[in-house]
């Protein structure tokens, strides 16, 4: 109650002077601190306040180092995609030319997928082998009229 009367009394002495059309500002003191506006020359470097990942946002998916190559669709130019697994068993599906986390898919191939890696500024080119499932190689170690 007390301090809703000290801010009424505040805003009625400082009507006048706003009415009258003089400003009404706080006067200078060690409480008042004066921020003048950052500005940075970069002298032909990298700004360091421009982001490393280039607008890619690592919350966008999953790290490439994390993902294992589970599936590989291959159809017409442009149609073809691939199967990734994340460490937690999601799977995520991508054509040529689009981003998973900080990876962008180049090329899809009957066994692996060729990717650009952009680790903060770094690119790299990787590749990921097909994985297989136990029961595919079991399948594939005993083949019809082979005998061991």
């Amino acid at each position: 109650m007390i301090r809703a009367s000290l801010l009424m009394w505040v805003l009625l002495m400082a009507a006048p002077q706003a009415v009258a059309g003089q400003q009404v500002t706080a006067p200078d003191g060690p409480d008042i601190v004066r921020i003048e506006p950052a500005s940075y020359h970069d002298h032909g470097r990298r700004d360091p306040f421009v982001p490393l990942t280039s607008g890619a946002d690592p919350g966008e998916g999953p790290w490439f180092e994390t993902l294992r190559l589970t599936g590989i669709f291959l159809g017409s130019p442009g149609n073809s995609l691939v199967v990734l697994e994340d460490p937690m068993r999601r799977g995520h599906f991508a054509r040529v030319g689009e981003k998973i986390g900080n990876a962008r898919l180049l090329a899809i191939h009957s066994e692996s997928a060729d990717f650009e890696v952009d680790d903060y500024g770094s690119v790299r080119r990787e590749s990921l082998r097909l994985e297989r499932a136990d029961s595919d190689r079991a399948l594939n170690a005993v083949r019809p009229g082979r005998t061991q």
